[in-house]
């Protein structure tokens, strides 16, 4: 009996186990967004500074800031890429002045 009792709870866990891969990846991506926010330099000969695309991501959306890296990119030189995460949880990727 003992043996029918192994064999089930092996069977149960590996089941469990595919259930669990198979929704985690899909639950995971679920939380992360990708945000744009335009932003021009006040002064033409000067580049944006990473304190002014803090200060901007700052005012539109609340959260902790996890990094911001200078990406830039044909046409937009300025282009900051700022990764935060929101007060809900949610994973954003901002995109400062890459686009218009």
């Amino acid at each position: 009996m003992d043996c029918k009792k192994s064999m089930f709870a092996a069977f149960c866990s590996v089941i469990i186990a595919g259930v669990i891969s198979a929704t985690l990846p899909g639950v995971a991506l679920a939380g992360d967004s990708e945000k744009k926010i335009s932003l021009k330099r006040t002064n033409p000969s000067e580049p944006i500074g990473r304190d002014a695309v803090l200060s901007k991501v700052k005012s539109e959306y609340k959260g902790r800031v996890l990094s911001v890296q200078e990406k830039p990119l044909p046409g937009y030189p300025d282009c900051h890429i700022v990764r935060m995460l929101s007060l809900e949880g949610e994973y954003l990727t901002i995109k400062v002045a890459c686009s218009d």
